[in-house]
């Protein structure tokens, strides 16, 4: 089996969020943070014979380049590439695994985000060290993306507006924890439960979101 280029950048993305994996037979790929708080999860094309696990998704990314257009096979106990590479599977009781089921709680915000918008807002985060992403409407036309630091009163700022309409509302983030891969999203909420899901064409994520209460 080789591995696409949209599936290699998917386990690149998911790597920034648990730096390691269980893959599970058929063809969807799904990873959670160490601190629970991202769920991520994606369709590909290709389809895993197998369930198997590994500790550290970035090495075993780096080992599969070492070989041009690899092509697995699954033994019992390792994986194999191009006759050159042998490399063994994780325990997966030592991996942190997303839940076999996931109650979605029920959203009252829905909105489109372009990914030119997400683009220019997590620029803007790295570039202005800002720590914080607050999503807000006041129930006016427009719904305002600002990047800020919320612990400082005098922060620099950077905001985006959407032309749409919504209800009140006001959802904050770390922008550390906005690890998806940039694209087109419709972005759903639910303020009762403090999660937020991003769905895209092939990824889609669950990401926590802060107290209001706290900064």
């Amino acid at each position: 089996m080789k591995l696409s280029e949209k599936t290699v950048s998917v386990l690149k993305n998911f790597s920034s969020i648990n730096q390691n994996i269980l893959f599970k037979e058929g063809n969807k790929l799904r990873t959670m943070s160490t601190m629970k708080n991202i769920l991520a999860e994606a369709d590909i094309t290709e389809t895993f014979p197998k369930e198997f696990g590994i500790y550290d998704l970035n090495e075993f990314l780096g080992v599969l380049s070492l070989t041009k257009e690899p092509e697995l096979n699954f033994d019992e106990s390792y994986l194999t590439a191009n006759k050159k590479i042998k490399y063994f599977y994780s325990d997966p009781s030592i991996l942190t695994t997303p839940p076999e089921t996931f109650n979605a709680p029920e959203c009252n915000v829905v909105f489109s985000m372009p990914k030119d918008y997400l683009t220019n807002v997590l620029k803007a985060s790295a570039v202005m060290q800002l720590p914080d992403v607050v999503i807000k409407s006041n129930g006016e036309p427009g719904v305002k993306i600002t990047v800020t630091d919320l612990k400082n009163t005098t922060s620099n700022e950077y905001t985006e507006t959407l032309d749409i309409d919504a209800i009140p509302f006001e959802s904050r983030f770390k922008a550390e924890n906005l690890k998806m891969i940039l694209g087109d999203y419709v972005v759903n909420i639910s303020t009762s439960a403090g999660v937020s899901q991003w769905v895209g064409t092939d990824v889609s994520y669950w990401i926590a979101m802060e107290a209001l209460d706290e900064v």
